[in-house]
């Protein structure tokens, strides 16, 4: 066998992108292997090149419906342009991705915090700065430490980096929406990986109340307006978990509606009023920012 071929879960680790997307793509947009050995799926280095690119646009929200139409040529000039709101805040979690960092020197990076381990960034959790995008570095993909590090730091879009990896939890890493890459890789690699998140773009607007001061207002209410006030925390509650939920689903998928950031924008009007309630009856010592 070509040993430029590689077989479709080579290609899968290869790209960062998932066996069932690659077939999903194929079936849909056409993306088809270079060739076949009866039902062996084979795909040459120029493919594999392409799709990483590919996989970058999808990974900044660009429909995939509509890029495998594009030249070459209009590809690379789409992965050159650069963020509008600058560089996304990165935090590096792993010894090797920071000796990567030594080494590289000068890096399209703004890197807001660095830990030699998992365990040690999650040690921190009391201090960590705001980030935009975390590189994780796992010497065995985890789809279960994948999944624990989402809901440690839900407002920050993730970038995986794995050694080892089966295909079972290539499948079901995918499912969580994050950017695999395997490691080692190129600091180029790693640096469009993060430069490439959605959360950069265009950021949600932050949260007003926090899940404890919503839980004190409801709390702290005049008994005669308690029910209004109880329905719009309520109210707010649910938003708020639709936004973080829609997030995650649009990050992986762009396919999908862009629905989080109208929720979002709703949601700031119903924290406006009840802004209106914390101030009139003061349910809380803090001013709420403006």
């Amino acid at each position: 066998m070509d040993t430029n071929l590689y077989k479709i879960g080579a290609a899968s680790r290869a790209t960062g992108i998932s066996v069932e997307c690659l077939r999903q793509w194929e079936r849909r947009y056409g993306l088809e292997p270079a060739t076949r050995v009866g039902k062996m799926r084979l795909y040459d280095e120029p493919q594999l090149a392409r799709l990483k690119k590919l996989k970058q646009l999808v990974d900044r929200g660009e429909p995939i419906r509509k890029l495998v139409a594009l030249p070459p040529a209009e590809i690379d000039r789409r992965l050159g342009e650069r963020r509008q709101l600058g560089a996304p805040r990165v935090g590096l979690v792993g010894a090797e991705l920071l000796l990567a960092e030594r080494e590289q020197g000068e890096t399209r990076l703004d890197a807001h915090g660095r830990w030699a381990s998992p365990e040690a960034f999650v040690a921190q959790a009391d201090v960590l700065p705001e980030l935009d995008v975390v590189a994780l570095l796992l010497p065995s993909l985890d789809p279960q430490r994948i999944e624990q590090h989402l809901d440690f730091l839900p407002e920050a879009a993730l970038v995986v980096l794995y050694r080892l990896a089966t295909e079972a939890d290539l499948r079901t890493a995918a499912e969580f929406g994050v950017t695999l890459l395997a490691w080692p890789a190129s600091w180029t690699e790693l640096e469009d990986a993060c430069l490439a998140q959605p959360a950069g773009a265009l950021p949600l607007a932050s949260r007003r109340f926090s899940d404890e001061e919503l839980l004190h207002i409801a709390g702290a209410a005049p008994a005669e307006d308690q029910g209004c006030i109880r329905g719009l925390v309520g109210v707010l509650h649910t938003l708020n978990a639709y936004v973080a939920h829609a997030a995650r689903c649009e990050a992986g998928d762009a396919e999908l509606p862009q629905t989080a950031r109208d929720v979002d924008k709703a949601r700031s009007g119903l924290e406006a009023s009840l802004a209106m309630f914390v101030e009139q009856f003061g349910l809380i010592h803090r001013k709420p920012p403006d």
